[in-house]
C-alpha cells in the first residue's frame, strides 16, 4: 500500500463505525430447511416438475454460512429428461467455497468486499429489505411459515416472506409457471452443529488471485488489527464513530492517520531497506537471463518482501523476456521503482509518524507517486 493510498483509506475509515459487530443477518445463528416445488407447462411441447430440498445455515451473524440445494427436475413431452441439481456454497469470513458436484471439485476464492465489511463492522442485516425496496417491492401482508411470523413483500410476480430479513417463503407465479421455496423447519439463535458447515471431501482448487496475492491478505489482516487501535484513539479524541455527522479537525485527522499507520510504518522501517537491496540485485539478475523461469527466480525475493509489507505484488509477463525491448522496459520499471523507494525509505527512516512521512514523500516526489514508475 502506498502512503498516498493509505491516506485515502484512513480518511475514509475515520468516520466509519470501527469496532462494531459485522452482521449479515439480524440473529446470531440459524438453520432453515426448505421444500422446493416448481412446475412449468409449455403448451403442446413439454411439462417440467422439480422437487427437492434446500438449507440455509449460518452462525456468527452470517460471517459463516452454508447454502445447499438438492433437487430433481423431470421433463416430459417432446422429449423426456431427468436432471439432478445439486449446488452448495460456503462463506467463512471473506473466503468463499463453491462446490461443483459434477466435476467433484471445490473452488476457493476471496471476497474482498466481505473482508472490508467485516473489518468495518458493518451491519448488513437489512440488506434483503433494502434491495426489495430498491426494486420497487411493497409490503402486502403477513404470514406464518414453520411457526414463525413473516412480512410478505411483492415484487412483480414474486412474493417473499421475510422473518427479520430472512426468507422463509418465496413464490413466483407466471403464465404456465409456479415456483415455491418454503421453510419447513426453522431454528434460530441456537448453536449450529459443526457438521452443518462441512464440505464434501473433494479436491480444493484455489483461485489464482487468492494465492498469488498474499499481500492482499496481509494488508487486510493489518487493517483489521488496527481497528482496535483506532477505536481507542477515537475514544481519547472524544469522537463517536457511529455519529453520521461526526467531523474531524485537521489535528484529529492527523492523529487518526498516525494511529492507523503505526503498524505499517513499523514494517516499512524494517523491510524497505531489504526491498531496496532485493530490487538492486534483481536488475542484473534479470538482465542476464533469457527464460521466464529464471526471470521469476530473480524477482521472487522482491515479491516476498512486498507480500510481507502488504503491498500489492503484480507479476511481469516474463514469457516475453526473450524480447530485448520488453526486457529493457522491465529493467527501466525496476530502476524507476528503486528511485521512488529510495526517497520513500529516506522519509520513513527519518520520521516516526505516518502523517510526517506522507508530507515528506509528497514534498520530495512531487505529483502522484503512482505515476513515477510502471506498475509491475
Amino acid at each position: 500500500m502506498t502512503l498516498r493510498s493509505f491516506l485515502v483509506l484512513t480518511v475514509t475509515f475515520s468516520l466509519l463505525g470501527a469496532g462494531g459487530v459485522f452482521k449479515r443477518y439480524p440473529v446470531r445463528s440459524g438453520m432453515i430447511f426448505y421444500d422446493i416445488n416448481v412446475s412449468g407447462v409449455t403448451p403442446g411441447k413439454f411439462t417440467t416438475q422439480t422437487h427437492g430440498i434446500a438449507r440455509l445455515v449460518f452462525d456468527r451473524w452470517g460471517a459463516r454460512e452454508v447454502k445447499e440445494e438438492d433437487s430433481t427436475e423431470i421433463q416430459t413431452g417432446d422429449y423426456n429428461e431427468t436432471r439432478d441439481i445439486h449446488t452448495m456454497s460456503k462463506i467463512d469470513g471473506g473466503t468463499v467455497y463453491t462446490v461443483d458436484f459434477e466435476e467433484r471439485n471445490i473452488y476457493k476464492t476471496r471476497n474482498r468486499d466481505l473482508d472490508l465489511a467485516m473489518a468495518e463492522g458493518k451491519d448488513l442485516s437489512d440488506e434483503n429489505v433494502r434491495l426489495i425496496k430498491e426494486m420497487k417491492g411493497i409490503k402486502v401482508g403477513t404470514d406464518t411459515v414453520a411457526g414463525f411470523p413473516c412480512d410478505v413483500w411483492q415484487i412483480k410476480d414474486q412474493k417473499i416472506c421475510l422473518y427479520k430479513g430472512i426468507p422463509l417463503k418465496i413464490t413466483i407465479d407466471g403464465p404456465g409457471f409456479h415456483s415455491e421455496r418454503k421453510a419447513v423447519s426453522v431454528v434460530i439463535d441456537r448453536p449450529v452443529p459443526e457438521d452443518q458447515f462441512k464440505l464434501p471431501d473433494f479436491p480444493i482448487i484455489v483461485d489464482e488471485e487468492y494465492t498469488s496475492n498474499e499481500a492482499a491478505k496481509t494488508n487486510m489482516d493489518d487493517y483489521i488489527a488496527s481497528i482496535e487501535d483506532l477505536r481507542k484513539q477515537l475514544s481519547k479524541l472524544g469522537i463517536n464513530p457511529d455519529d453520521p455527522n461526526a467531523t474531524l479537525t485537521p489535528e484529529q485527522e492527523r492523529a487518526v492517520i498516525d494511529t492507523l499507520g503505526t503498524r505499517y510504518l513499523a514494517k516499512q522501517k524494517r523491510l524497505l531497506p531489504k526491498l531496496l537491496v532485493a530490487l538492486k540485485e534483481a536488475i542484473p539478475c534479470i538482465d542476464s537471463v533469457s527464460n521466464s523461469k529464471e526471470a521469476k527466480r530473480c524477482i521472487d525475493p522482491v515479491n516476498k518482501i512486498d507480500e510481507e509489507l502488504g503491498d500489492r505484488t503484480e507479476n511481469f509477463d516474463f514469457s516475453k523476456i526473450s524480447d530485448p525491448d520488453y526486457k529493457r522496459a522491465i529493467l527501466e520499471a525496476l530502476t524507476n521503482e528503486i528511485r521512488y523507494l529510495e526517497v520513500t525509505n529516506d522519509c520513513v527512516q527519518k520520521h516516526d509518524k505516518t502523517s510526517d512521512v506522507i508530507l515528506c514523500t509528497e514534498g520530495n516526489l512531487g505529483g502522484d507517486e503512482g505515476e513515477q514508475f510502471p506498475a509491475r
